[in-house]
């Protein structure tokens, strides 16, 4: 007997079916979850890993978001309503093997502090603990060591990968052109080793984070900097027992002991009241209260965030586990404030390396077009340099952190050449050419003098139209920003002197600056747009593209780990293929700093 078969009508119908049930459950689950939060509770805030600037705008469903990772903003959003939330009773940060920026640190510990001030203890719970871990929890009331667990305190790094040898042997090479020597984004494709401005500036910054992590543990924990640096170089590998000793802990506990010692003492005692009801996670919370909160007027700033590798396109691949940043992405995100007439101003935040340089200098243009209707303040988070820094200059008013790594105002551009592969492999090639220079930039053979210089100079004119726009935005000379400029990477601190950047703050200050400017009512807080907006749900069960399944590969790879480099690698040599000459033109940091 023949089956029947089911007619697109039918299909339709069903998918419309479940999605709505989907829908249903989500809102009920929304629903209630807004209404299921205790009287007085500790609120736990997971920080570990490779903190993102902010969370993944794909679609999730209203009971998923409990699950989602905290990004930075969270956590700081977090922090502030502690703060003012009275059924908060304490804070929890449960701190395991964080893997981030040093700014990023900073900004978590600053928002603990005014916490803090406001009356609510904030304490911290160690794991298995690193440097950053201990420099994070130093900003809490007090540190509990986990029992049996040991505190790896071996200092900073900076690790540096070098793959001309490993592509040589491929037959692969490249030429570069690179404005200038302090711009060494190349290195790692023309050199064995670091070039002594490589070094230099990788050594300024190793410096100034590792001043600021020592100065502010020892600081906090009443321990001499000098005495806090010996346990450093001469312990390295504490058990919890020792780093309380040292003074570097409070107290020891078991995970679960302590857990249940909160409950005793938020529970009034009675120790019948289940861990959902004494503790909080952040995630539910967030998910069960006005996000990020109740504002007292219907005027709003919006928070635009370029977070990850400038890009031309939404599925360009952008380099390892980390998604990109799209002129499109921030042209729909600048539109829609614009076109809302609550928002009065916006706010850019930025934590980017930079990218690709026509996109950079695209996404500049659109933000010189919204200045003239709203004011734009920029937020510097961790990173905001090269194409990062380079879109900061539409802002009326830029803030930096200040381990924040901001300036490599400079161009780098690459040019691979396989003619020994070719040749490796076998592989036989005839040209039939009309126009001398047809087949100049081809991947088949190295540059000639007369194409090299081609190849420099086009390079330099994206240089020289950067140098213009920072001396126009910053109001300095051709000069100024020259001597500035050249590649040359910056903390917040040094960016400040040096005209670069306005002032020291984060978004709170930006925040604050951008009401002023906008000239908004003082005595009542705004509400916050959030951009880019969360994807829908139509555009999850319809959308996606080619970029989908590179993402969801990057996903399985640890940041800033040597198969993230690897793919980085990769990943640039798919996208010189795919340029005219095979050529690639980028303003981006070579390197990222973190602590671990």
């Amino acid at each position: 007997m023949a089956k029947k078969k089911i007619g697109a009508g039918k299909i339709g119908c069903i998918v419309v079916v479940l999605v709505f049930l989907v829908l249903a459950i989500g809102l009920y689950r929304a629903f209630t979850t807004q209404k299921s939060l205790p009287e007085e509770f500790v609120l736990k805030i997971d920080v570990y890993g490779d903190i993102k600037e902010t969370t993944d705008v794909g679609f999730s469903l209203p009971f998923e978001r409990e699950s989602q990772e905290l990004s930075l903003q969270d956590i700081l959003f977090l922090l502030d309503q502690a703060g003012e939330d009275e059924r908060i009773k304490s804070v929890l940060l449960d701190i395991r093997g964080v893997r981030t920026g040093s700014a990023k640190i900073q900004q978590i510990q600053r928002a603990i502090e005014q916490t803090r001030k406001t009356g609510k203890p904030v304490n911290a719970f160690l794991g298995s603990a690193s440097d950053a871990d201990v420099w994070l929890a130093s900003a809490c009331d007090s540190i509990v060591a986990e029992r049996g667990n040991f505190l790896l305190l071996d200092g900073l790094k900076a690790e540096l990968l070098f793959y001309t040898g490993t592509l040589e042997k491929l037959g692969v090479s490249f030429q570069a052109a690179q404005w200038s020597a302090w711009k060494s984004g190349v290195e790692p494709f023309t050199r064995a080793g670091a070039s002594p401005e490589y070094r230099e500036q990788v050594e300024m910054m190793l410096d100034a984070v590792y001043d600021a992590y020592t100065g502010y543990v020892a600081k906090r924990r009443g321990i001499p900097v000098e005495e806090y640096e010996s346990i450093i170089d001469e312990k390295t590998v504490l058990s919890a027992k020792q780093a309380k000793e040292f003074g570097i802990v409070d107290e020891i506990s078991g995970h679960w002991e302590y857990l249940e010692g909160l409950k005793k003492t938020f529970g009034k005692g009675d120790g019948e009241r289940s861990d959902e009801d004494v503790l909080v996670s952040g995630a539910r919370y967030k998910a069960s209260i006005p996000w990020p909160f109740e504002p007292e007027t219907k005027e709003n700033i919006a928070v635009i965030t370029a977070s990850g590798s400038i890009v031309r396109l939404e599925d360009d691949m952008t380099g390892g586990t980390e998604q990109g940043f799209d002129e499109e992405t921030l042209r729909s995100s600048v539109q829609a404030a614009l076109d809302d007439e609550s928002v009065k101003a916006i706010v850019l935040r930025i934590d980017s390396p930079g990218g690709d340089a026509l996109a950079s200098s695209n996404m500049l243009q659109i933000l010189d077009s919204a200045k003239v209707k709203k004011p734009i303040v920029a937020s510097m988070s961790g990173v905001a340099a090269s194409g990062g820094y380079m879109i900061a200059l539409a802002a009326d008013s830029i803030f930096a952190e200040p381990l924040t790594v901001t300036g490599s105002i400079g161009v780098y551009a690459l040019k691979p050449e396989i003619s020994a592969l070719q040749e490796k492999i076998g592989l036989n090639r005839e040209v039939v050419i009309k126009g001398k220079n047809a087949d100049g930039f081809t991947v088949f053979k190295p540059l000639d003098e007369e194409g090299m210089a081609k190849f420099m100079e086009t390079t330099g004119w994206i240089y020289d139209d950067f140098l213009a726009k920072v001396a126009r935005s910053r109001k300095m000379t051709l000069n100024e920003v020259e001597a500035v400029a050249g590649g040359r990477v910056w903390t917040g601190d040094l960016a400040v002197k040096k005209g670069l950047v306005d002032r020291i703050g984060g978004l709170q200050d930006a925040l604050f600056a951008a009401r002023a400017m906008a000239e908004m009512d003082s005595a009542k807080v705004p509400g916050l747009k959030l951009y880019p907006e969360p994807q829908g749900l139509m555009e999850y069960l319809f959308g996606g593209g080619p970029g989908i399944t590179a993402r969801m590969l990057g996903e399985q790879i640890p940041s800033g780990s040597v198969a993230d480099r690897s793919l980085q690698t990769l990943d640039l040599l798919l996208k010189l293929e795919q340029q005219p000459g095979g050529m690639f033109r980028m303003t981006m940091l070579p390197y990222d700093l973190r602590v671990e």
